[in-house]
């Protein structure tokens, strides 16, 4: 199992033709820019926020980034695919064929999964076990897709790419998160289409999502740090706050939570996915 997230240089294009010579099949997702691919014949255009899923072992590929890309991408062997979705397999397509090549259209669950899974790759210190929480979640709202037969997201492409771009944008300091009014500027939409967006998007307001990540962030940070050192990092000067914040978001206080973790990471670990990450 291989995680892989992969990022433009803001500068050029990358175009390549290269050939498939693993046995892996593929679910990703455009996070940003544009991208456009071609195998068997077959015209790949990925809308931002759309997922993919892909089997093509053997097969020549040609594709095209633009300089701003961002792409997420799961990679499973057919076996450990299986072991995890069970029944549910088939549902991806007919894999005897040795070639499977679809969309899943674009959902608030799905985008939210995919950028979740992308920052536990992009934070070196994340838990396994939240990595691991985040590859599943990816990977269910990638087969509840298949359920949606083609139905898309009210919200028009051009908006998804500005509230993607707000959404990095407001996770990119969880210590100190921008204002709406200068989040709305930043990428150019008003106030009331930004909050609007969020809820529609990504199932939530604006502060809600800033809030839910930053306490998950908190929880990653107890792995390494005590409960005041962790609010700090985390902009809080009142550590009662910070403690009252992390208790709403998962039931227990800080302190309990890092005993919980210090105890835990004593034990031996049974997980053997072999989850790797780059960027």
């Amino acid at each position: 199992m291989v995680v892989g997230l992969y990022n433009g240089n803001g500068r050029d294009e990358l175009r390549v033709n290269l050939l498939n010579d693993s046995r892996y099949v593929h679910f990703s997702c455009l996070l940003g820019g544009t991208s456009q691919g071609r195998v068997r014949g077959i015209a790949i255009a990925p809308r931002v926020g759309e997922g993919h899923i892909g089997y093509a072992p053997g097969e020549r590929f040609s594709v095209w980034y633009s300089p701003d890309y961002r792409h997420l991408e799961l990679m499973l062997t057919p076996e450990m695919l299986g072991e995890l979705v069970g029944d549910e397999f088939e549902r991806i397509g007919d894999i005897q064929s040795g070639f499977i090549m679809r969309a899943t259209p674009p959902g608030s669950r799905t985008i939210d999964a995919a950028t979740r899974l992308a920052q536990r790759v992009e934070h070196q210190g994340a838990s396994p076990l939240l990595l691991h929480a985040a590859v599943l979640e990816f990977l269910g709202w990638h087969f509840e897709g298949l359920n949606r037969n083609g139905v898309q997201d009210a919200v028009p492409l051009r908006e998804r790419r500005r509230l993607l771009a707000a959404r990095e944008r407001l996770l990119e300091d969880l210590s100190a998160p921008p204002t709406i009014a200068e989040l709305a500027m930043e990428v150019g939409l008003n106030q009331l289409k930004l909050k609007r967006g969020f809820r529609s998007l990504f199932g939530m307001g604006v502060y809600s999502l800033f809030q839910r990540h930053r306490m998950e962030r908190a929880r990653e940070l107890l792995y390494h740090y005590n409960v005041t050192e962790t609010a700090l990092m985390l902009g809080y000067s009142n550590i009662s706050h910070f403690s009252t914040a992390f208790r709403k978001q998962f039931g227990v206080l800080p302190g309990e939570a890092r005993k919980n973790t210090l105890i835990s990471v004593q034990c031996p670990s049974h997980l053997s996915s072999g989850i790797s990450g780059s960027a």
